[in-house]
């Protein structure tokens, strides 16, 4: 299906989230604001929730077997988490299921500040996605990240956390009521706990949007200490950060740290300075906005733009708030319904989700998950993570296998290789025919391949890893014998060194991997192709 569709789709789902997210002003005496700020002021919590995804199909477009396959597949995606555990913002730990149409697949989760762990039935070993500052230092680079620089990025992590409900208030506060917006008293059952609550009930249409977004920009600029406080708050995370990385890469030559150290040292200057430019510019903006988005609608782009802003597109949500503000329960739907004319294939898509919460801001024991066995790291330095290593990574009975190796196809390769052009976009050296044997690169026919590949320089040999097949291959330089899982192999033709570049016998490392060869003698062209 066309990205450019999708991209529209998942644009307009992100806005109609964001609107209900930003905030309301007072219903009924009650502080809408207040109780949508609060969500970023859990500290720690026990929940569960149950996210859906329903894709509709148009009956009317005419699919390509592939999407209409891809589409049934996916038409009905749940995420239930059963069991939710917050010790506090950086320390999280979940259990639930993913389900769609070919099966279900159970999974935990574990979250630290400094990574995530993830267990999924049929994995042999926990993944583990590093997120400590180590990560994003590029050692090897040219501008390596000094243990300061690191520990204040972790630092900039644990406040951008603390001063999450102050920056979410902001915006909670200055966003207007949509025009359907209730509250009433009600008694709901929490975790077996029945509780007298409030319930928020809240309609967002696609035409009220550019009204919102309007009224929204009024507030804001009426906001002034508001405003200042939130840019405030901003200065306070990112300033020190700033700093010590402009202390640490400082060029005398460079105009632009001159501009910007005097912002930078003094927060009263930056705080006006921002000030002044943002007010300024949403001056402008609103006293042309009615005409601005009258010609955006004009053009062709904004015409398409338009065809979604009506009322088919709608985001429905209940909040249960409790004295205290806090959300103890939470249901919402989003619905999308395609434009008239939209190709793509699909009618609609809808989104709903449910949960509830208890233990607010009580001690809450995170769960672990045992990694005594050993992990798969997949962001870990010079470790190259890749669909095959995942798929042999899992149990071929497991429901996960089934999903990425037979569903989605996530191993399946097909790489073209041209004996007669000029230049290739992926090879910096040209594959070559030795008399009716075509060599290849080593390295770039392995990886393509998703396996991993070594040079021992001192017995000058290649050795190719291949996760998916299980494979080692071992191949000497000038040598026409191999091994392959350590029995020995002829080869067609040996194996040469050429520039510093190492060449193999394509048909030889792509048999052994499990891939198939095929040959196209009319227009020189090798293919290899694996499932």
């Amino acid at each position: 299906m066309n990205k450019k569709r999708w991209n529209s789709v998942l644009i307009l789902m992100m806005i109609g989230v964001m609107v209900v997210l930003a905030g309301c002003q007072p219903v009924a005496n009650v502080d809408v604001s207040k109780a949508l700020a609060n969500s970023f002021a859990v500290k720690s919590a026990e929940s569960t929730q149950t996210l859906t995804v329903e894709l509709t199909a148009d009956p009317s477009a005419a699919m390509t077997p592939e999407d209409k396959r891809m589409l049934e597949l996916f038409s009905k995606i749940t995420i239930d988490i059963t069991e939710s555990k917050m010790k506090d913002p950086l320390h999280a730990s979940m259990k639930g299921t993913l389900g769609y149409s070919g099966g279900t697949i159970p999974f935990e989760m574990v979250m630290t500040e400094t990574n995530y762990i993830i267990q999924v039935e049929g994995a042999k070993k926990p993944l583990v996605i590093r997120n400590d500052a180590a990560v994003w230092n590029p050692a090897a680079g040219s501008m390596p990240m000094s243990e300061e620089l690191q520990k204040q990025l972790q630092q900039l992590t644990v406040k951008a956390v603390e001063k999450m409900p102050s920056l979410a208030g902001f915006f909670t506060s200055n966003f207007p009521n949509p025009n359907a917006i209730t509250v009433q008293e009600v008694n709901e059952f929490v975790k077996g706990e029945s509780l007298n609550l409030h319930k928020i009930h809240a309609e967002i249409y696609g035409s009220e949007l550019v009204g919102l977004i309007k009224g929204f920009l009024t507030n804001v600029l009426a906001d002034e200490q508001g405003l200042k406080d939130f840019i405030s708050t901003l200065y306070d995370l990112y300033a020190p950060f700033m700093k010590q990385v402009m202390q640490e890469n400082a060029d005398p030559n460079d105009p632009m740290a001159d501009m910007i150290a005097p912002y930078l040292n003094n927060k009263t200057l930056a705080v006006e300075f921002v000030h002044t430019f943002i007010k300024t510019n949403l001056k402008q903006m609103l006293a042309q906005y009615d005409q601005s988005v009258e010609a955006m609608f004009a053009s062709e782009m904004g015409a398409k733009a338009k065809a979604w802003l009506n009322d088919n597109q709608v985001f429905k949500m209940d909040m249960y708030i409790d004295k205290d503000y806090m959300t103890r329960k939470s249901t919402a739907e989003l619905l999308l319904t395609m434009p008239q004319g939209l190709d793509g294939g699909l009618k609609s898509i809808k989104v709903t989700s449910e949960g509830e919460m208890w233990n607010i801001n009580k001690p809450v024991e995170i769960s672990q998950i045992n990694t005594s066995g050993g992990v798969i790291e997949v962001n870990e330095s010079g470790n190259r993570i890749n669909p095959s290593k995942i798929v042999a990574s899992l149990d071929p009975n497991s429901q996960l296998y089934k999903l990425l190796k037979n569903d989605l196809n996530v191993t399946k390769k097909e790489i073209n290789l041209f004996m007669n052009e000029e230049t290739d976009l992926f090879l910096s050296t040209k594959p070559y025919n030795d008399q009716g044997t075509v060599m290849v690169p080593a390295r770039f026919v392995a990886e393509r391949l998703d396996a991993d590949v070594e040079w021992d320089a001192a017995s000058r040999q290649v050795k190719v890893t291949d996760p998916l097949s299980g494979a080692v291959l071992l191949l000497t330089i000038d040598s026409t014998t191999a091994s392959v899982n350590g029995q020995a192999h002829q080869l067609e033709k040996a194996a040469v060194l050429v520039d510093s570049t190492t060449y193999v016998p394509v048909r030889f490392v792509s048999e052994s991997m499990g891939a198939k060869v095929t040959w196209d003698q009319e227009i020189q062209m090798v293919t290899i192709t694996r499932d």
